[in-house]
């Protein structure tokens, strides 16, 4: 983490496990319209996948938030949840930027997007916060 930035947006956002799950089995293409080929991967490979699908739904409204994209300026598949593990074998979410939203973040000073997330059987929550030299 860099010293030398100021918070400069908050977001959270809460998502309801069940309705992640209701519109991957009746949209075929739902997974590919709001998630990347890496995030489907790794939501595929864990037992409960609408739980991680969830979990990544949310910290992506919540860095919209944070940035104050506004509902329609990007699309959430520019937003990806990469997922690094650390060494203690946990797993770290990491924010990458694609199109619109580099150039996005670039105009507002963004210079790191930071998030946590965390889930239960019925709900995914998670909260961003961007630091930039604002």
């Amino acid at each position: 983490m860099k010293d030398d930035l100021n918070i400069s947006g908050i977001g959270i956002d809460l998502v309801e496990v069940d309705r992640i799950k209701r519109l991957i089995n009746k949209y075929p293409k739902f997974l590919n319209k709001f998630f990347t080929k890496n995030e489907i991967e790794y939501c595929n490979g864990k037992k409960n996948r609408a739980i991680h699908f969830a979990g990544k739904f949310a910290a992506k409204e919540a860095i919209i938030k944070s940035i104050g994209f506004g509902n329609n300026a990007i699309k959430l598949k520019e937003i990806e949840i990469n997922n690094m593990s650390n060494t203690n074998n946990n797993s770290i979410p990491k924010v990458i930027l694609h199109g619109s939203a580099i150039s996005l973040a670039n105009k507002r000073d963004i210079e790191e997007i930071l998030i946590s997330i965390t889930h239960t059987k019925e709900y995914a929550i998670a909260i961003a916060y961007t630091r930039g030299k604002a």
